[in-house]
Parts: C-alpha cells; structure tokens; sequence
C-alpha cells in the first residue's frame, strides 16, 4: 500500500467497513454467493463471521498467549514457505492451508510486496500489533480448524440452487464463507482492528508493478 493510497476516500471507507459489510462484498464477488437472495446473504455473513470467532475462543482456550505460529507447532502443523510463483490464474496467493499432510505454506513473492508497502503506522492501524505473516498463519488455522473437525464445513451451510427440475434442486456451497470465517478467526485471535479482508481490497496496490490482477486473497 502507496501513502497516495492510504490517503484515498476509498481506503478510509474500506477501513470503517464493519466486518458485515465487508463480508458481504466477499460473498457477492463469490461465483455462487450471489445467487443467494439478501436475507440469505445476511443470514450466511452473519453465520461465518460468528463461527470464525468462536473457533478462535476456542482456540484461545487452549492456547492463552501463543501467537498464530506457536499454535501452529502446537497443532502439529508445519508453516513453510516457498518462493514459488504466488499468481495462479487471476489469484495472487498469500497464504495456503494444505490438508494432506497438513501444513501451511507462506509465499514469499506473493507477501513481499505487501510487506514492503506498509509503512508501520499503516501496519497498525489495519493490523494492530501484529504482521501480515501472523494475519495469514492465522488465517489458515482457521482451515486447519475446520478441516479437523465433525461439523459440516462454513462453506456448505449456505447453498445456493444453481437448478432446479421439479422438486430436485442441485446446489452448490460457497467458498467465500470460509473466507469471511478465517479472517473473522484472525481478526478474533489476534485482535485486529479490522476484518484482515481489507488487505485484500488494498493488495492490488502494492502488486501493482508485478500484475493487473484485481482478484486477490489469502488463498485457502
């Protein structure tokens, strides 16, 4: 993030964005998110942001002042990072949970331009006291999280019909949701100002100079 960004309208309303608001905006840039009608979006933000933050209570239960890459060596699961390319497709990648074995892999490339863009009083004001890198290990615990356990999946709680012939509809879930949960787990977890989505709304900036991309997240 440029200070010529910090300094825009539109990076002052993104920062004053509730985390249902801006929950909402993930799920209606989702493929299938949309096609849910308003009260069912609400419904689901509302759904996902409250089993993130309750999975991060739980978590803190257990953990009481471990930061996100203790936890992670608590849980047994490995943080690595790679230097690999961090673009795939139109998806520039943070972060990602592999469940098989499980670990978290970091992208160097893909967080250094953040890094790099983020004056430290930027950093607090979006982030508090932590980093992008213990926003994303974060992040992906929750992933880890939900992978582990019985309750059905976030992203399937809420299903859109995609078909319907008769009685038989066809849905599908919606990804966006474990999004939204998993930075609501972050936002919980470490205490962030803000929902860590916003990092998304801003990273196009600090890529700019290595993509045109505008599709942006902590890959999951």
């Amino acid at each position: 993030m440029t200070f010529a960004a910090a300094d825009a309208p539109w990076f002052a309303e993104i920062v004053a964005a509730s985390p249902e608001t801006l929950g909402l905006a993930m799920l209606k840039a989702d493929p299938h998110g949309w096609r849910l009608d308003r009260a069912a979006q609400l419904a689901a933000v509302s759904d996902a942001l409250a089993d993130g933050a309750a999975t991060a209570r739980d978590m803190r239960k257990l953990f009481p002042v471990l930061t996100p890459r203790e936890v992670a060596r608590e849980l047994q699961v490995p943080i690595e990072t790679t230097d690999d390319d961090p673009m795939v497709g139109s998806i520039w990648r943070f972060a990602e949970y592999r469940p098989r074995p499980p670990h978290i892999m970091l992208y160097n490339r893909g967080i250094a331009p953040l890094e790099r863009t983020l004056a430290s009083s930027l950093i607090e004001r979006l982030l508090g006291r932590a980093t992008p890198r213990d926003v994303f290990v974060a992040h992906e615990l929750y992933h880890h999280a939900e992978a582990t356990r019985s309750e059905v999946p976030i992203a399937r709680r809420h299903q859109p019909t995609l078909f319907r012939i008769g009685n038989w509809r066809w849905r599908t879930g919606v990804a966006a949701l474990a999004e939204i949960a998993a930075g609501a787990f972050a936002q919980s977890l470490l205490g962030l100002p803000c929902h860590p989505c916003v990092l998304n709304f801003v990273a196009l900036d600090a890529i700019a100079p290595n993509t045109t991309s505008s599709d942006l997240r902590p890959n999951s």
